[in-house]
């Protein structure tokens, strides 16, 4: 039986392309690494996760702790080993640094049994551990793994039970960790604790005002945007719809009592701007837990800040400490119950502040945290070409099997006799004897990540030449700038762009963000976009400039639609100030900026833009700081995609200016594209325009005059209205308007 449609032939190259690493991604990753190593002093070596290594889906739709994220960063580590740009080091982690505090078994079985609370499965458990412990030579290194199989536990029921023995006084844990703090300066940790405790507390409280009375089970939905303008009107001007995500992820992750592994809340996003969020407990729950967790986050960073020599300031200083001396300093807070899980709470507080970016833990992330150790060599800081060759050829080779089996199952659908055959021939004969006698005719489709039918309606169903021939240039790290005229399909080849990125390139829908003039444009980009590819769409951002600046800057307007229009333009340029400063990094160091606009923008890796020639200042300010265009790592760029026409520029009234369309090619270095041909007007018409335009100076098209489109060359100049209109013959006349707008409109 043979279940087959066309669908599936597109879902399964879309399916391949969601596995694949680009040479750009494996660039990413390095510089990921780059980045955590000049965070820890440059001595080359970087203990760091998957998800740290790269942060790129703050939405979490492709969430950062999947196995395809984890498979697909470490992949790309192994590409840079091959390249000889790093090596990477076996994870193994010494769980027993520590000192046994009893000399025979016997007594170390009589106070583990003695204590009742445990489980006697368990008991058993920690008298395997100690046995392994006591009978290892004094500098051999033992590792959860061995442990783990030894007793059946897992890594973090290891580093429990780690933490019981200590309890029973059995052992000493001396395992060393080491962190990163900042003290006397500007962000220091306890700064950036209190803005994270404070901001933490206020938005649980907003999570209770927004719906009191749900039950257990029950789901809500948050915006995210409206949550952090709330935050900030209740002080917290720092607060950022990405640092709302992280805040919720940590208060997801605290658990219910002792020994349980459900959480009290359940998170996930949805779109850009919605998580919803499942109570799985009570509001007092998760405010005590979370109150606990910061609680102890504030007993554990004042422990590792004094390690710290007396005086010392900076940032990013080193400090050393134990997991053991870290349980003592818990064991004496306060806020501790004997029926707190102590291992458990510490483990919270640490991640907590390193995912709050309070810390960085350096040598701990593999205690608490299946981290990677790698070490980077000085001499190589790219990942070039050459480099990426063999995996390219692997890839055009799982393109080529996709239309193979598409093949198989086009001949299966006629005749399953021919489908056999095929796969036959697929296994014995070489490799171009066999396409030549199957797929003689698509040797051009075998390379394209799509099918036939999708690559008609995206490139071929184009109307010239030069449309098609911008539409599918596929030449990296280029900045794109076409010049339009009227009537000339602008929108449209900005729109098939889109769609032969996604479609035949197999970028991230994600990746893409397509920037319109008004609302109604970008309504009008989302339909035709979902009408050429579909569902594939719907991972596309299309937002005008306002609508981006207000989601990176995390502001809404709600309430504020009653304020005058002065007002409300003030605002607009406020929000878009607000968000050149966030990807500029005004308020940041160095390498603080880099991260928060990578993180900002969200993966994003193309920008187009529609109606280029009508943008004002502040907007082109927004796309040049979008676009990494004073950035000098060429990876930090993002390729730009402008279509427009100097010659429409009609709103400089309200502050627009064609002269940022004019300092495009200097800025990003682009050759223009010329789309002339007129699918809408009469040869009349356009012969008028091109009259009334061409005694203008300063034209970006001058000598690129409009045309009518090749398949009307030989209609009547004037147009069906040659014979429609007896009188003007489809020709143009000049109207008498007179001299104030209001005889001009009646006129008109």
């Amino acid at each position: 039986i043979l279940l087959y449609s066309d669908a599936d032939i597109e879902r399964q190259h879309q399916m391949t392309a969601k596995s694949r690493l680009t040479q750009h991604e494996i660039n990413a990753v390095l510089r990921s690494l780059k980045k955590l190593d000049r965070r820890k002093r440059g001595n080359g070596e970087v203990i760091a996760t998957s998800g740290e290594i790269l942060l790129q889906d703050e939405e979490q739709d492709f969430a950062r702790d999947t196995v395809t994220d984890d498979t697909r960063i470490r992949t790309a580590v192994s590409w840079l080993e091959e390249a000889e740009i790093l090596s990477r080091h076996e994870n193994e982690v010494r769980v027993f640094p520590a000192s046994l505090q009893v000399r025979a078994l016997e007594e170390a079985r009589r106070v583990i049994h003695g204590d009742k609370s445990l489980e006697f499965t368990y008991r058993q458990q920690l008298v395997q551990i100690v046995r392994r412990l006591i009978n290892a030579a004094s500098d051999e290194g033992i590792t959860t793994d061995e442990l783990g199989s030894i007793t059946g536990l897992t890594g973090e029921g290891i580093r429990k039970a780690m933490a019981d023995l200590a309890r029973l006084g059995l052992v000493s844990d001396d395992t060393i960790l080491t962190a990163y703090v900042h003290q006397g300066v500007r962000h220091s940790s306890r700064e950036r604790f209190s803005q994270a405790a404070d901001m933490e507390g206020d938005l649980i409280g907003l999570l209770q005002e927004h719906a009191p009375h749900l039950d257990r089970d029950e789901t809500v939905p948050l915006h995210l945007r409206e949550t952090n303008q709330r935050l900030k009107e209740r002080g917290h001007k720092h607060a950022l719809p990405l640092l709302v995500q992280r805040s919720m992820r940590s208060i997801a992750a605290d658990g219910l009592e002792k020994g349980d592994r459900k959480t009290n809340v359940r998170v996930r996003t949805r779109r850009n701007e919605l998580m919803h969020v499942t109570l799985l407990t009570d509001w007092s729950s998760v405010r005590n837990s979370a109150l606990g967790r910061r609680q102890a986050a504030e007993t554990v960073l004042e422990h590792l800040l004094s390690k710290l020599p007396r005086g010392e300031r900076g940032a990013d200083l080193l400090v050393e400490t134990t997991t053991g001396q870290l349980n003592d300093a818990l064991s004496f807070a306060q806020f501790l119950d004997k029926s707190t899980d102590a291992d458990r709470l510490l483990r919270q507080a640490l991640l907590w502040l390193h995912d709050q970016e309070v810390i960085r833990l350096n040598r701990g992330m593999s205690v608490f945290r299946s981290a990677m150790t790698i070490r980077l060599k000085k001499d190589r800081n790219r990942f070039l070409q050459p480099d990426f060759e063999p995996l390219q050829i692997h890839y055009k080779e799982q393109t080529m099997q996709i239309h193979i089996m598409a093949e198989y199952a086009e001949k299966g659908l006629q005749s399953v006799a021919d489908a056999v055959r095929l796969t036959l021939d697929y296994f014995s004969l070489p490799r171009q004897h066999f396409l030549d006698k199957w797929l003689p005719d698509k040797k051009q489709e075998l390379g394209r990540q799509t099918t036939p039918e999708s690559w008609r309606r995206i490139v071929e169903s184009l109307n010239s030449r030069t449309q098609r021939a911008i539409v599918t240039d596929n030449r990296q790290n280029t900045n794109f700038l076409v010049m339009a005229g009227p009537g000339s399909g602008k929108t449209k080849v900005l729109v098939h762009r889109i769609a032969y990125l996604v479609r035949a390139r197999r970028e991230n829908p994600r990746s893409i963000l397509a920037l319109a003039y008004n609302r109604h444009a970008a309504v009008q980009i989302r339909q035709r976009l979902n009408d050429l590819i579909g569902e594939d769409a719907a991972g596309v951002t299309v937002l005008t400039c306002h609508a981006l600046a207000m989601r990176l800057a995390g502001s809404t307007f709600a309430g504020s639609a009653d304020q005058a229009e002065a007002k409300q333009q003030t605002l607009f340029d406020d929000i878009l100030k607000e968000a050149i400063d966030l990807l500029e990094g005004r308020n940041a160091g160095p390498d603080e900026a880099d991260e928060l606009r990578e993180r900002l923008l969200a993966g994003f890796r193309w920008i187009l833009v529609d109606e280029y020639q009508d943008i004002k200042e502040l907007e082109y300010r927004l796309i040049s700081a979008l676009a990494g265009r004073t950035k000098n790592d060429q990876d930090q760029r993002l390729n730009l995609f402008a279509v427009g026409d100097d010659d429409q520029n009609i709103y400089s009234f309200s502050g627009s200016s064609n002269r940022y369309i004019k300092r495009f090619e200097e800025d990003y270095h682009a050759n223009p594209s010329f789309l002339t041909e007129n699918y809408r007007s009469t040869k009349h018409i356009i012969d008028a325009a091109n009259a009334l335009i061409e005694p203008a100076g300063l034209r970006m098209k001058s000598g690129h005059p409009i045309t009518v489109n090749r398949a009307r060359l030989r209609d009547r100049p004037g147009g069906a209205w040659e014979g429609i209109d007896p009188v003007g013959r489809g020709k143009v006349q000049i109207l008498p308007a007179g001299p104030d707008a209001v005889s001009q409109a009646v006129a008109v």
